[in-house]
């Protein structure tokens, strides 16, 4: 069940709220654990209601809180950079919830193609098997330059937000947009060469 955030209410107070934020996130920066915790009461509610309205899914949107909080944590170093914690922790949010939707819609439409391969109506490339697109598209992903590999599985697969992927691998978060444009298009393009129908491309690199 969501918890009830510890602050809010009225935009007079959105003021304080930013200053116990900045607390809160300067001492989960050291490693309290105790402010983290504050930072989960303070935050799930909302943070919950918006992954539901995204996947119409409690099961999803709890899990996808919980991954939230451990990217928090698991980059608790740079929190104290974070200018507006609630939009960093939105775009968290939503980057994971899209991420769950497009899995799953990903999964029925491969399914559905394996499902269908037997039948001798249907064209090669409605006909490609699941593992064969998989292996297509990891061959796609190991044409990609170094960087660009690095910045895709980050972002695409970990689901790391552009400045979260910049911290790891030291780069500026504008490169990492820059890297993430490029590969979404070298993979689409290699893809689409290799004969693999457009809504497969468009769910599995998106």
């Amino acid at each position: 069940m969501p918890l009830t955030p510890i602050y809010g209410g009225p935009e007079g107070l959105q003021g304080e709220e930013i200053v116990e934020d900045r607390k809160l996130l300067k001492a989960t920066a050291k490693g309290d654990h105790l402010a983290f915790s504050a930072l989960f009461e303070a935050k799930y509610s909302n943070l919950y209601t918006f992954a539901f309205k995204l996947t119409r899914s409690k099961v999803l949107a709890e899990e996808i809180i919980q991954d939230v909080f451990l990217n928090i944590w698991l980059n608790r170093a740079s929190l104290e950079t974070i200018v507006n914690f609630d939009a960093y922790i939105n775009r968290i949010t939503r980057n994971l919830s899209f991420n769950a939707l497009r899995n799953i819609a990903k999964d029925k439409v491969l399914d559905s193609l394996e499902a269908d391969e037997n039948f001798p109506d249907h064209t090669t490339e409605q006909s490609l098997a699941y593992k064969d697109t998989l292996q297509l598209m990891q061959d796609a992903i190991a044409k990609l330059p170094p960087q660009q590999q690095s910045v895709y599985r980050l972002c695409h697969k970990e689901g790391l937000t552009y400045e979260q992927a910049a911290i790891r691998l030291n780069i500026a978060p504008s490169t990492v947009h820059s890297h993430m444009k490029a590969a979404l298009g070298g993979l689409r393009k290699h893809l689409k060469k290799m004969g693999i129908p457009i809504v497969v491309v468009t769910l599995l690199v998106s």
